[in-house]
């Protein structure tokens, strides 16, 4: 059998082996095959596609040996070079709807051809020693429970909260620019600008988001969780077993979040500060919203929906918070998961450091 026949084969087994787990099944590859090997989750599931739809693995192209890019006339070329350089913010998804282009070719357009990539600007905190020996130990720990199948971060529910402001600007949103150099960038905000404050819990399978008009507190963040949050996951049967994460803001670590929390999760609870209290759980890490789905997934594609309308009120703009997130779905979610364990592996191999320039 063909090399290349014979790992689509194996791939195609160890995804439905592990219960349909895209990122199981990369593992399991690139331990038999090596990490070199070149899979991705998009691959992968296009193999799957293919597979389960033909029971072939064929590529009928015969004539046509390699991918063939017939949008990419230089005619076509030059009005999406000139699109970005206008509007350098736009994502694939919004500049291929503009400009009536596959996401994907608009991909292949821009960096193949227009040498142009997606630079990430991101407002971040210098890491200290202490916080990437932190970083380091539990990225490690987690990723190697992972990799000898001890935890299973599906049942980690991600928490956060973030600030939305009627004038577009939102607090910890990392922006990309399409550009073939690094931009300079300079945000402006109104020094008393008009916000809403979000609260937002992920898990595998839905999200759960709530407001706050005013300042929050330990006590208002206690009641959020026994009055809201909790009987959402009682009604959306998330599991018992799961465990919840959130950072270290103030607000989460008073006695009474934490009786609160243990009387829920018991020791199942990822939280800086916790395993003082409990003797058990575990400690996040410091400066690491680029392990939190809810900052490198949630709030900037919140973001990229929710100005679209500009929203004038509050009102507006939680009802444009709610309708964006109606957007998400399940394959989105299993991408975010699956992206959580790389980024721990990535963590790990950069020692702690900041690593979204090499990951991305």
């Amino acid at each position: 059998m063909d090399e290349l026949i014979q790992i689509k084969v194996d791939l195609i087994e160890f995804y439905f082996v592990n219960s349909k787990n895209v990122s199981a099944a990369i593992r399991k590859i690139h331990t038999k095959y090596g990490k070199d090997l070149p899979v991705s989750d998009i691959t992968l599931r296009r193999y799957v596609e293919k597979f389960t739809t033909t029971a072939s693995f064929d590529d009928k192209r015969y004539d046509q040996p390699g991918p063939s890019y017939t949008v990419t006339t230089p005619e076509n070329l030059e009005i999406v070079e000139k699109h970005f350089q206008e509007n350098p913010k736009d994502s694939l998804r919004r500049a291929g709807q503009k400009l009536g282009i596959p996401r994907e070719t608009l991909r292949v357009m821009l960096r193949r051809f227009l040498k142009m990539f997606p630079y990430k600007i991101s407002v971040g905190q210098k890491l200290t020693p202490a916080a990437m020996e932190k970083r380091t130990a539990f990225s490690s720990q987690v990723y190697q429970m992972i990799e000898t199948s001890q935890f299973n971060h599906e049942d980690i529910i991600f928490s956060d909260e973030a600030h939305f402001h009627l004038d577009g600007y939102v607090n910890k949103q990392n922006f990309r620019f399409w550009g073939s150099e690094r931009p300079e960038y300079f945000q402006s905000k109104s020094a008393h600008p008009i916000r809403l404050t979000a609260w937002a819990a992920i898990t595998r399978h839905k999200i759960f988001i709530t407001f706050f008009r005013n300042t929050v507190t330990g006590d208002s963040y206690n009641t959020l969780l026994k009055r809201s949050f909790f009987p959402w996951c009682g009604k959306n049967q998330v599991s018992t077993s799961s465990w919840f994460m959130q950072d270290g803001a103030t607000p989460h670590r008073t006695k009474e979040v934490f009786e609160t929390l243990h009387n829920k999760f018991g020791t199942h609870v990822i939280g800086l500060g916790y395993p003082k209290f409990c003797n058990g759980g575990m400690e996040w890490p410091p400066y690491s919203p680029d392990l939190n789905p809810c900052d490198f997934f949630l709030w900037g594609f919140l973001k990229d929906g929710v100005y679209k309308d500009s929203p004038k009120t509050i009102t507006d703009l939680e009802k444009a918070i709610k309708n964006r997130l109606s957007e998400v779905t399940e394959t989105m979610l299993e991408n975010v998961y699956d992206s959580f364990a790389r980024r721990l592996e990535a963590c790990a191999n950069t020692n702690g450091d900041h690593f979204e320039h090499i990951y991305a």
